[in-house]
């Protein structure tokens, strides 16, 4: 069925009552109180409602329905226990030999690189949601509400009353226009955890947990103490339990 991807979200003439009352009548039995939480906040600022694709002939029914979905379908699965998705593209032979000849490597040994590559790139893909899930584990207990399921537009934590929102980078270079574009004349705030320091014309991580701490102080009053040795720790703990949650194919 042919789908399009819908830019204004909820139409004018449909009222906060409305959705409401939709949203509460169809779903809020099921749905647990933090997204009723994040559902207000949405209210308030429209354009915090992702964009999502719909197939054509549905309304803003159907999408509040879709948003409910999506938010509960990654409260049942969350980062930690999900399963590599294999490539939708097979691996390019002439890159490999490109690497092979310029470094005199063998058949063999260009394959398993090409394969530890796939692993480094499949990691890289999971990370995202263990940071998210690492700093969920720390700080819901002071208010924070994590936005899963792209439940706001380029949100990924809210303050229980709605008065604060987070942006969360694993590196200050991953973000795109329209993440940075959102916060454009509001108080939503990004923190990014990896910068690069450079000492005797080489590069080094520098890592910016303090900076989060220090948001989540000043916000809660509270001290969430989150750490890279403490995210580095939850992360072995979670793919222990999961080898699966990166693949090579």
């Amino acid at each position: 069925m042919p789908s399009r991807r819908i830019e204004s979200l909820i139409p004018n003439e449909v009222s906060d009552r409305q959705l409401r009352n939709y949203f509460l009548t169809q779903h809020g039995d099921s749905i647990p109180d933090d997204l009723i939480t994040l559902f207000e906040v949405a209210l308030e600022n429209k354009a915090l409602f992702p964009n999502i694709n719909m197939p054509d002939g549905e309304d803003w029914r159907n999408y509040i329905d879709r948003w409910t979905i999506n938010y509960l379908r990654a409260h049942r699965n969350p980062p930690s226990s999900r399963i590599a998705t294999p490539k939708s593209s097979c691996n390019d032979p002439a890159i490999r030999e490109i690497v092979r000849i310029a470094t005199g490597i063998s058949e063999e040994v260009a394959l398993e690189m090409e394969s530890c590559h796939s692993l480094f790139m499949s990691a890289e893909n999971c990370q995202g949601g263990l940071l998210e899930e690492y700093i969920d584990s720390a700080i819901s207990r002071f208010g924070w509400i994590w936005c899963k399921g792209n439940s706001l537009r380029s949100i990924d934590f809210c303050l229980h009353d709605g008065s604060y929102l987070l942006q969360v980078k694993n590196k200050s270079n991953t973000e795109n226009s329209s993440s940075s574009a959102i916060r454009v004349g509001t108080n939503i705030e990004k923190w990014y955890r990896l910068g690069t320091t450079r000492a005797g014309g080489r590069c080094f991580p520098f890592y910016r947990w303090h900076s989060l701490n220090n948001i989540i102080r000043q916000r809660t009053g509270r001290q969430a103490d989150l750490s890279e040795e403490g995210y580095i720790a939850y992360i072995r703990h979670a793919v222990s339990m999961n080898s699966e949650i990166i693949s090579d194919e």
